[in-house]
């Protein structure tokens, strides 16, 4: 699903300024948009880490987990942003990064919550 979900924002990134805009000219609904997709993503590289990082059926390296899914996420964002430098009407934000990054970490803290609501349902 992580995988899925990077390419689903490479393909929004990947077109030109004046379709972009067509979809949401509004510029806050734009960065919501930003926001919104790295909230998901940051969610799925939570969990996907999360059985990679795993020590028994309900223990993860928390730290190593969060850690691996934040820089993960952040890279993303910052070669996403890269990546639209070379799209036409589009340019490279440090900005975008900013805000995807704080849609990472809402992401990451949704799939936080539930992690531990599943281990607590099951005790």
């Amino acid at each position: 699903m992580l995988i899925l979900v990077c390419i689903g924002i490479f393909l929004f990134s990947s077109q030109p300024g004046v379709e972009s805009t067509k979809l949401a000219s509004n510029l806050f609904i734009r960065k919501l948009g930003h926001f919104s997709e790295y909230v998901i993503l940051g969610f799925f590289a939570f969990a996907y880490f999360s059985s990679i990082f795993q020590i028994g059926k309900e223990k993860i390296q928390f730290k190593t987990t969060l850690f691996t899914s934040f820089l993960f996420c952040f890279s993303y964002a910052v070669s996403d942003e890269f990546h639209q430098t070379f799209v036409i009407g589009r340019d490279g934000n440090f900005i975008d990064v900013l805000i995807d990054s704080g849609g990472v970490l809402f992401g990451i803290i949704i799939s936080i919550i539930l992690f531990f609501v599943k281990i607590l349902k099951k005790k």
